[in-house]
This record gives C-alpha cells, structure tokens and sequence, in this order.
C-alpha cells in the first residue's frame, strides 16, 4: 500500500501504534510517509496527529512531534507490558516453566 501513495494522499490509521511494533518504527514510519512520501496522515484516535492542518507553524510541528515521540513511547511501553503478561500466564498454566514461547519458523 505505502508504494502507491503520493505526495499530498491522505493517509487515515485508527491509533499510532499501527505503524509499527516499537518505539523506532513508528517514527522512523511516521517520517518516511510524512517527510519522504510528504503524505498527510490522520491518526483517528488522536487529533493533534493531523498533519493536513498546520496549526501554530513551527510551534505547531514541534508539539505534533513530542506528542508523537510521547504516543510512541506508549505503544511500545504497552506492547512489552503485554508480552510480559502473556509470559506470566504460561508459567501460571505451566509450574516452573522458565522459558519463552517458541516462535514457529515457516
């Protein structure tokens, strides 16, 4: 999908965390599709994350970013909470079971 927008395509996600899995993805996703690509995003859950509007200008940009590096931080805070959670329910399921899920390898 990223390879056909263009410059000035909207660009609509339902929470930041869709860009990526941590912390650098989703800015480094978020720089690439509004810097690189220059398309605009909407981050539906979030309305300061609009880059078609440019409230404040550079004032504006730099309370869009720290917002942004903040949502980010998170995202990823909860996505380790999360795996975390999952690894204390294995070994409540499974007494003395120290070791982490294996992943399947296709």
């Amino acid at each position: 999908m990223i390879s056909r927008l263009q410059e000035k395509d909207e660009l609509y996600i339902k929470s930041i965390d869709r860009l990526g899995r941590n912390y650098d993805e989703i800015l480094e996703q978020w720089r690439f599709l509004t810097k690189v690509r220059k398309v605009n995003l909407v981050v539906l859950d979030f309305p300061l994350l609009d880059t078609r509007r440019s409230t404040g200008g550079v004032t504006g940009e730099f309370i869009a970013d720290l917002v942004l590096q903040i949502l980010s931080y998170v995202a990823q805070v909860k996505r380790e909470n999360t795996h975390q959670r999952k690894l204390e329910g294995i070994r409540e399921v499974i007494p003395g079971c120290f070791c982490v899920p294996l992943r399947i390898r296709k």
